[in-house]
């Protein structure tokens, strides 16, 4: 009886680990290596989309200090304009990291989202123009 057991334990794993069917052709490692290339590079670039429209919404959330004609308004304006040009600067770093095709095409929003998050009386036809060249460029990617 323990002689059947043992036998039949053995037969269970034996043919458990019998190799499985290879029902897809293996892909080469250098093709992975390349698709996963393509997927980190758009991964990439739509984390530094994502950080340009949180620049734009940051522009169109200063308009309230733009519109203000007191003295403390105008200040604050003044800080928060100087936060958001960093976060533009910090944008540009990333872009330059980004393949040519990419870096153009972000490279020609900066300067809309510049004038988005300053003080300026016309800051709000940066953050449209911004928004509109952002929305183009995510179609672009993502069609």
């Amino acid at each position: 009886m323990k002689l059947s057991v043992t036998i039949l334990t053995a037969l269970f794993f034996i043919s458990c680990a019998a190799a499985p069917k290879a029902d897809k052709p293996k892909v080469p490692d250098n093709v992975k290596i390349e698709k996963n290339k393509q997927t980190a590079v758009l991964n990439e670039v739509g984390a530094t989309v994502r950080d340009a429209q949180s620049i734009e919404k940051l522009g169109r959330n200063m308009n309230s200090y733009r519109l203000a004609i007191d003295a403390a308004s105008r200040r604050a304006c003044d800080v928060v304009m100087e936060d958001n040009q960093r976060e533009i600067v910090n944008l540009e770093a990333r872009i330059k990291n980004l393949p040519d095709n990419f870096k153009d095409e972000l490279t020609s929003i900066v300067p809309d989202l510049n004038e988005c998050v300053s003080c300026a009386k016309n800051a709000m036809d940066g953050c449209i123009k911004a928004r509109a060249s952002i929305n183009n460029l995510i179609k672009e990617i993502y069609p």
